[in-house]
């Protein structure tokens, strides 16, 4: 018994070890380690090198390699984790698959035996179904980082990742995404073993073979993104996602998402993989593809693959509407479709050229014959409005129009043709057209055609073509003149070798009195002659007018043709633009084998715009050999005079001379000083021109050197000695120039190198001047020595520059300008010493004296468009005064500090009452939002605008500027003012609202802002104590206060002047302002007036108060009499204008009232005086009284010469005259002389007490 123990004991050992050890291998990592072991002795070929983790929990592989020819696996990683409690079920299932760095390759297939051939045959019959034992879950697989590379088509993806299930027979793919994928096809190579003759067509229908998928497949969801298709024409994929079920025969496509640069799909169906397959489809399509982009394509299908019904719709800019039905099973394809279209138009993604509206098309039948019919309208702006209607039939070989009719221009075009193209291509078209109306598309043709026309033409077996016009006939009025267009043609080349024969035995164009006819043959001889006989050329074309007659003869051989011409034109001309007495053109010309040729042109008595000829002639005679070509021009504003000889081989090149020339021009000839050898290489493509000069007197213009100009290149040029006077002819009457101009200029250019240009330009004394008016003082700049030096090297352009001005300063500088073809460079400097300003004291209007000095040392870097600026700029000693002028200069300093982006300005001004002090600066550091700042403060400075004011104004001032807006702020004050008004300036009358500029084409001129940019304004103008206004006979002290404000509209004020201790003269009375205000709420020129002016109370009897008061706006005020205490108008009127009442019996009654009315008589006369006076050179002349009661008087006074005045009275009750003489001697201080009933000499002086 105790060996069956042992024996017991053993086996109990040996299961509990294997058990054990089982265990340990699938549980431990030796059992994965084992595993790899025992897979590279069985495989040489493969390896790994780490491996962890355990069989059943989940292993790591690490860098597994498999390499046997022609197969090359590399793995970076591999892991896989199971779910050991799935074994229970039963089940199998994975939580994670994971492979990363794949990379195999597979150049070629590995052999196969004929073993595995068999073995193949045998198990080729159908699966019908596949099914698993126990169920398969894959929770998550991964495949990143793959790239394979089989039979040289290569496919790379960063990402793969999906879930999967298997139960039975029916496999479930959960959500999946694939991305990162790069596909490369292998180039396609012919097969030879595979060409076998092609198998004639059947006419049995085509049976569709029924498919019976082995398992179900529930596809939740399969996501592409970023997929990539290189070759010859690369196609990319942004995404394609869709969600698809499978069984038996039935397959649903219940989403389709394709998204590619070219249009985004979304499309369902439904198919099933047996009989006919019938089907189901709803599909949409966004364009994104030029030209469609912006369309969408919508496609319905149902019914099956044998009878497909179709529905598609395309909308956007084009709309089609496409119905009908295709069996693509029969092999002659039968069809019915139809195709609908309100808009069509091309092109389509740009304005429309072509439209198209209201199309039909309908086809039917099969590619053994079918039947279409077309209607449209097309329209556009090339071509008038056409509706088209064609219907036809065909096949495969033929197609047929039975019916052509098109509606256009008021007729009707008819036809029919046919096509066939079963042997070799040929047509036959005829078409007829009635009472075409071209007038209703060109108004310049109007005019009413009718015709036919018949053609035929093919192509030959010799591959030649043929084409036949053997009726043209057009007949109708075109401009009211009879319009015929017949003949016959035939054009061939039946060989194909080129020889093209032309044969027409008359074709005729002719309208009216002009015509154009030819017959004859061109072929190996040519026998074909041309007549043009228009003698009213203003019959065919509007605006054209004169007779042209000619002849042209074709003749001899196709390889020695002989032209011969003769072209008669005479009182030609174009609307008032051109006109050309006479011409004539004749000659003879042989081109082939070798050109000869004698051609002249002569015309005279012709005109262009400001060019007149008085004769022309021109000859070209001789061989290629040996020609020449002159020609004699006598014309305005230039004449030529040129002979020319040369030589042309056609393989080299041409080379001549020019042998003389001269160009006759206003300033005298131009004369070449010797004979110029010209030519033209066709192998280098290079002109070359022999050194030479054309001179005037002193004056030449040279070529120094030999010119060679094409792709490449050299020039040298020199202007010497050239007189200003030679373009004294072309420069405006006003401006005169004197002086010389001497330069040279060399370039160099090539292909595949910067070009090099020198040039140095040298003016010795001269001057410049300008003189707008006689009575003005003429403007006058000279120079003792200008020089301009610039050299452009390998794109950098370096100049220096020098400007010494006579009996003054100069200016110099240099510039460098580096990477001229990229992004330019600027380093410059600029010197400006001692330049006096007193030459520009003519452009100073008004003053009669000004100077000054500037100096500048500036430098400039940066870029071109944007450069730095340091340095000091001053303007010095500056001094300006004037008679006629607000502000007299004693001395100004003026200084400007750049650095870099930035500037300060200071400077001050002394008037001969005080000092004016500038302080600014300015940044452009953004080019696009520079800004500036000036601040200016002065004190009590007195302004003259002689004779109507004088005040003294204290600004404090800030002006601001950037690209946007301009601002100005701050305060100015007036403490002390003169006003006086005698006449309102012409300024003062403003145009008319409705006023109208036209150009010289009698167009309306628009308007252009005056300041590019908006200005705002927020000025406190304080209007002091000690202003006074005299105008019109009003004089009163002004005060108050005025804001100045403008924002996006035009300046508004608002504020008041009020007027104190005024007076006004009216109805020949002394009037007191006992009320004045005028109020400013808005625009300056609409201000509110509140005034009240009465007659001086103690010239009024019975203690009554009358006067004028005036309110409202002051263009629409209201004025009326009031008194106190009140009473009728005419009473209160009495007492303003005679300070009594109606009934009063004081015998000066009359003489007020009379006073009165003449008063206002000449108020309403002022302005016509004042211009007769003007008329006679007499300056401010006015009629006015002056005196009250008896003693009033009518007088004249105007200035006879500067500070002279004389004035003329008559009294109005006495008629005694009164002559008076004033004369200003200095500001005022007068001397007057008066004449009449009392004669007297005063010295009067005004003088005032503050």
């Amino acid at each position: 018994m105790i060996w069956v123990k042992r024996i017991s004991v053993g086996l109990l050992a040996l299961l509990l070890f294997l058990v054990i050890a089982t265990a340990a291998l699938l549980y431990t990592p030796a059992g994965v380690k084992l595993a790899v072991w025992g897979a590279e002795k069985a495989l040489p070929a493969f390896s790994v090198t780490n491996a962890s983790g355990s069989l059943l929990r989940g292993f790591v592989l690490e860098q597994v390699r498999y390499q046997e020819s022609p197969i090359d696996l590399a793995v970076d990683k591999l892991s896989l984790v199971i779910d050991d409690g799935c074994l229970l079920e039963p089940a199998v299932c994975v939580k994670e698959l994971g492979i990363t760095g794949v990379r195999f390759a597979m150049p070629e297939l590995p052999p196969s035996s004929p073993e595995d051939a068999e073995t193949t045959d045998a198990n080729s019959e159908p699966v019908t179904e596949i099914a698993m034992p126990v169920p398969i879950r894959v929770e998550r697989l991964r495949l990143d980082d793959i790239g394979l590379d089989i039979l040289g088509n290569r496919i790379n993806w960063l990402q793969f990742s999906t879930a999967a299930e298997m139960t039975g027979s029916h496999l479930t793919l959960r959500p999946t995404d694939w991305q990162g994928i790069d596909l490369s096809l292998a180039s396609a190579e012919p097969d030879a073993g595979s060409s076998k003759q092609a198998e004639p067509a059947s006419n049995e229908p085509i049976v569709l073979p029924e498919v019976l998928l082995p398992l179900s497949i529930d596809i939740q969801r399969f996501t592409v993104k970023d997929f990539k298709l290189n070759g010859d024409a690369p196609q990319s994929v942004a995404l394609l996602d869709l969600a698809a079920t499978a069984e038996g025969s039935d397959v649903t496509l219940s989403k389709l998402v394709l998204d590619v640069p070219q249009a985004k799909l979304d499309a369902n169906g439904k198919v099933s993989l047996s009989g006919d397959y019938p089907l189901t489809l709803d599909a949409m399509l966004d364009i994104a593809m030029a030209p469609l982009q912006g369309h969408q394509l919508a496609l319905k299908a149902d019914g099956s693959v044998a009878t497909l019904s179709l529905d598609a719709s395309l909308k956007g800019k084009l709309d089609a509407l496409l119905s009908g039905q295709i069996s693509p099973l029969d092999p002659q394809l039968p069809f019915d479709l139809r195709l609908s279209s309100k808009h069509l138009q091309w092109p389509v993604d740009n304005k429309a050229e072509f439209e198209a509206s209201e199309t039909k098309v309908t086809a039917a039948g099969n590619l053994q014959g079918y039947q279409f019919e077309l209607t449209t309208k097309v329209d556009g702006e090339p071509m008038p409005a056409v509706a088209t209607e064609l219907k036809g039939k065909g096949d495969l070989t033929q197609v047929t129009l039975s019916k052509l009719v098109v509606d256009s221009l008021g007729g009707q075009v008819t036809g029919k043709a046919k096509a066939s193209w079963k042997d070799l291509v040929n047509w036959q078209g005829e078409l007829a057209f009635s009472h075409i109306q071209p007038g209703l598309e060109w108004p310049e043709a109007k005019g009413d055609l009718s015709g036919k026309l018949r053609t035929s033409g093919g192509l030959t077996e010799k591959g030649g073509w043929f084409v036949q016009l053997p009726e043209l006939n057009v007949d109708g009025v075109v401009l009211e003149q009879k319009f015929t267009l017949d003949g016959q043609l035939d054009a061939s080349d039946r060989a194909g070798k080129g020889d093209i024969k032309l044969i027409t035995e008359r074709l005729r164009l002719q309208h009216g009195p002009n015509g154009l006819t030819a017959k004859g043959t061109l072929n190996k001889v040519w026998a074909l002659t041309a007549q043009v006989n228009a003698p009213d050329l203003a019959q065919s074309l509007p605006g054209l007018r004169g007779k042209v007659l000619g002849d042209l003869e074709l003749s001899g051989k196709m390889a020695e043709p002989d032209i011969r011409l003769q072209l008669d034109g005479e009182s030609l001309g174009w609307q008032e633009q051109v006109s050309l007495q006479r011409f004539v053109l004749k000659g003879r010309v042989i081109p082939l084998p070798e050109l000869k040729a004698d051609v002249n042109l002569t015309a005279a008595d012709g005109t262009f715009d400001s060019f007149k000829l008085s004769n022309l002639d021109l000859v070209f005679k001789g061989t290629e050999a040996n020609h020449s070509l002159s020609l004699d021009m006598d014309a305005e504003p230039v004449s030529a005079e040129l002979s020319l000889a040369g030589k042309l081989d056609r393989k080299t090149g041409w080379q001549g001379t020019l042998e003389q020339g001269v160009f006759d021009t206003e300033v005298g000839p131009w004369r070449l000083n010797r004979p110029t050898r010209l030519g033209y290489s066709f192998k280098q493509q290079l002109a070359n021109v022999a050194s030479h000069c054309w001179q005037q007197k002193k004056a030449s213009l040279c070529l120094t050197e030999a010119l060679e100009a094409g792709t490449s290149g050299r020039a040298k040029v020199a202007i010497n000695n050239f007189d200003f006077e030679l373009i004294a002819p072309y420069l405006p009457e006003a401006i005169e120039l004197s002086g010389e101009l001497g330069a040279d200029l060399e370039a160099t250019w090539a292909p595949e190198s910067s070009p090099y240009v020198k040039a140095k330009v040298a003016l010795p004394a001269g001057e410049v001047s300008q003189q707008d008016d006689v009575d003005a003082k003429a403007l006058k700049v000279g120079w003792d020595l200008v020089t301009v030096n610039a050299e452009l090297k390998q794109d950098v352009l370096n100049a220096d520059w020098l400007i010494g001005l006579k009996n003054n300063g100069d200016v110099s500088g240099r510039a460098r300008v580096t990477q001229l073809t990229g992004e330019q460079q600027l380093a410059a400097n600029l010197n400006i010493n001692r330049l006096t300003l007193g030459f520009l004291e003519p452009l100073v209007k008004g003053y009669h004296y000004f100077d000054g000095e500037v100096d500048a040392n500036l430098e400039v870097t940066g870029p071109v468009m944007h450069p730095a600026v340091t340095g000091l700029l001053r303007v010095t000693k500056v001094k300006a005064l004037g008679r006629q002028v607000p502000l007299d200069v004693e001395q100004a300093d003026i200084s400007a500090t750049f650095t870099g982006y930035n500037a300060t300005v200071v400077g001050d001004i002394v008037t001969p009452d005080g000092m004016l002090r500038l302080k600014g600066d300015a940044d452009w550091q953004d080019l696009a939002n520079w800004n500036s700042q000036l601040n200016v403060n002065g004190r009590e400075l007195e302004v003259h605008v002689p004779p109507l004011l004088a005040m003294k104004v204290t600004p404090d001032l800030t002006i601001k500027a950037s690209p946007k807006y301009a601002e100005v702020t701050g305060n100015v004050a007036i403490p002390w003012g003169r006003i006086t008004v005698d006449q309102l300036p012409e300024s003062a009358v403003s145009v008319s609202d409705d006023e109208v500029l036209l150009t010289g084409d009698l167009q309306p001129i628009e308007d252009e802002p005056v300041i590019p940019f908006e200005v705002k304004t927020n000025v406190l103008v304080k209007i002091g104590d000690d202003v006074r206004l005299s105008a019109f006979g009003l004089k009163s002290e002004l005060i108050g206060e005025l804001n100045v404000r403008q924002q996006d509209k035009g300046p508004m004020v608002y504020g008041e002047v009020n007027l104190q201790k005024g007076t006004y003269r009216s109805f020949g009375q002394e009037l007191l302002i006992r009320k004045g205000q005028i109020l400013f709420n808005g625009p300056a020129e609409q201000p509110y007036l509140a005034i009240e002016a009465i007659r001086d109370p103690e010239n009024v009897e019975d203690d009554v108060i009358a006067g004028i008061r005036v309110s409202g706006p002051a263009d629409e005020p209201s004025v009326e009499i009031f008194s106190d205490p009140a009473m009728a108008q005419q009473n209160a009127l009495s007492y303003l204008l005679r300070g009594r009442n109606l009934d009063s019996e004081s015998g000066n009654s009359g003489d007020a009232m009379t006073t009165a009315l003449i008063s206002m008589g000449l108020a309403r006369s002022g302005k016509l005086v004042g211009d007769v006076g003007e008329a006679f050179g007499v300056k401010d002349l006015a009629l006015d009284t002056t005196g009250s009661g008896q003693d009033s008087q009518v007088t004249i006074s105007g200035y006879i010469a500067p500070g002279l005045q004389v004035k003329y009275g008559v009294g109005i009750f006495d008629a005694i005259g009164e002559f008076t003489v004033r004369y200003r001697l200095m500001k005022d201080l007068y001397v007057e002389v008066v004449s009449g009933l009392d004669s007297a000499a005063d010295l009067l002086y005004q003088f005032e007490i503050k």
